[in-house]
């Protein structure tokens, strides 16, 4: 089993498993998206949330502190999502009067963070890595790192 296919199975259970906790916070009528590669994870008619499950990052004395595969440590300044997600909101919102929001959320370590997407790249950049992304082989692939200072607790979230 290669290591995406692991990160995949392990995500898809943890988005069941939150479910229950962000619909807590969006509503219950948030819904679970069935389609295996959705752009984001959960729906509902004015919003979409993509969960992002992170259990090697541990957020610390105010910091996010991640540990790599190898051990290596170290605090995050930003943490990144694929682009093609924030391409997906931004295409479904070109063109409409009723614009939906669109939120990452992080789950890390059974904490949840989240970050409203904007479009002005001030609290975020993109970056292009050139990596294994757990396929066994290097791709390119372009990456929203969002700032953490951007990055904010879900119980904070103001509907």
């Amino acid at each position: 089993m290669t290591q995406f296919d692991k990160d995949y199975k392990k995500g898809k259970e943890s988005e069941i498993k939150s479910l229950p906790d962000l619909q807590d916070v969006f509503g219950k009528d948030l819904i679970l998206d069935d389609e295996m590669f959705a752009h984001f994870d959960y729906y509902k008619d004015d919003l979409m949330c993509e969960l992002k499950t992170r259990d090697d990052i541990i957020f610390k004395d105010n910091k996010f502190h991640y540990t790599t595969r190898n051990g290596r440590k170290m605090i995050l300044d930003s943490i990144y999502f694929d682009a093609v997600k924030m391409r997906f909101a931004f295409q479904h919102n070109k063109n409409k009067k009723n614009k939906k929001r669109f939120f990452i959320i992080w789950k890390c370590n059974n904490e949840y963070f989240y970050w409203e997407m904007k479009w002005g790249k001030i609290e975020y950049f993109i970056e292009e890595q050139d990596r294994d992304f757990g396929h066994g082989y290097k791709q390119v692939r372009d990456v929203i790192n969002v700032r953490v200072k951007y990055i904010k607790p879900l119980s904070s979230i103001s509907l």
